[in-house]
């Protein structure tokens, strides 16, 4: 069985490579055109976090996609190729451009060599989270600029130059390649207009993945008794901007996962319904992966 990669590390019987601040999985047996990402789930506090924080350290759970990568165990054991990021999203948020960075945040930096501010970074989530809803500012002190480089070269580039290098090997290999960037996310409060969804399908609307290939997630999970939307709330950030080119028959997906369907009540722990999650999602996978070498090339919505 696939175990914890926090905890052991070097010992799991799937081909892993392990680079500075995240895991391989899968490279060499790359068993189906399907690539998982787990851009959220670290758990690696680097110790300049804590010295620069003016919230309580538990704060930072709120960040986290809280063991998320855990739901990978069934997929990575059936040898599905997966990318497993182990450092907080505090240090570096890896599924922002990293151009997207707050410059009040660092100190010397000039606004006129970075774009205008965009949503999420107005909402305090840039490349480094600034602030936290309903807690306020994160930091209590400013960084510095060669220090957000040096996250960006030593972590942030890598990771997405690896999801790159899976994603053209994958479609050498099958003439197709899918990545499914895995996230968990808060339960969503009911809505007036119906109940709300355990699981948020994501392709841009349509931008990043050709349709069938969502539409058949959405299917497969309320066939499987759950509840699930495309694009509402959630339809995918800079990771499916980056790497999906779907023209090119190399598509991106984005899937949210309630966290209460596998996290105790206080969304901290892990509770044993995370097996049935991890075989759902290793499910959801191989429809991917049997259409996809099924079907003849999809191109996704301009």
């Amino acid at each position: 069985m696939w175990q914890d990669t926090d905890k052991v590390a070097g010992r799991c019987a799937m081909t892993m490579t392990e680079k500075d601040g995240f895991t391989v999985y899968g490279r060499q047996q790359m068993s189906a055109p399907v690539l998982l990402s787990v851009p959220h789930a670290g758990r690696d506090y680097p110790e300049i976090i804590f010295q620069s924080l003016r919230l309580p350290r538990e704060s930072l759970i709120r960040l986290e996609d809280r063991y998320a990568d855990l739901l990978l165990r069934a997929s990575v054991g059936n040898g599905v190729p997966a990318i497993v990021a182990h450092k907080a999203r505090a240090w570096i948020d890896l599924n922002r451009d990293e151009r997207d960075l707050d410059v009040e945040m660092v100190r010397n930096a000039k606004a006129s060599d970075y774009p205008a501010p965009g949503l999420k970074q107005r909402g305090g989530l840039g490349l480094v989270p600034r602030r936290l809803a309903g807690d306020g500012d994160i930091w209590k002190c400013q960084f510095e600029m060669d220090d957000i480089n040096a996250r960006i070269e030593s972590y942030h580039r890598p990771y997405h130059e690896e999801i790159e290098a899976l994603l053209k090997q994958m479609r050498a290999k099958f003439g197709v390649a899918i990545l499914v960037d895995l996230h968990s996310m808060p339960p969503i409060r009911q809505a007036q207009s119906g109940t709300p969804p355990q699981f948020v399908v994501g392709d841009r609307f349509g931008q990043s993945c050709a349709s069938p290939y969502s539409e058949l997630l959405v299917e497969q999970i309320r066939l499987s008794g759950y509840r699930a939307a495309l694009n509402h709330p959630y339809s995918g950030e800079h990771i499916l901007r980056r790497h999906a080119r779907p023209r090119s028959n190399v598509h991106a997906l984005q899937l949210e996962v309630d966290r209460s369907l596998y996290l105790d009540s206080h969304l901290r722990e892990p509770t044993h319904l995370v097996g049935s999650i991890s075989l759902l999602v290793a499910n959801l996978v191989r429809s991917l992966a049997n259409q996809a070498l099924g079907s003849a090339t999809l191109i996704a919505a301009e």
